[in-house]
């Protein structure tokens, strides 16, 4: 089992501005879209994927273990 999260933007840590003006911009810190996923591992073969659009927490972590996970592993 693994998590990862993806972000819709990407920050940009350079950028481009005329001679001897400075790179000026102004970046969100708060809104974040990020997508998480969740997923299990059996042998190579990748199973019982989900996606949240909202952080992963411990109640989010229990609901995917009980309602994707575990029907899933039925099929073993």
């Amino acid at each position: 089992m693994d998590e990862s999260g993806f972000e819709a933007e990407t920050i940009r840590p350079y950028g481009y501005a005329p001679i001897g003006k400075p790179c000026i911009d102004n970046y969100n810190w708060q809104a974040k879209k990020r997508t998480n996923v969740i997923g299990a591992l059996y042998g190579k073969m990748l199973f019982a994927l989900d996606y949240f659009e909202i952080n992963i927490n411990g109640d989010i972590f229990y609901d995917w273990c009980k309602y994707t996970l575990i029907p899933n592993l039925v099929v073993f």
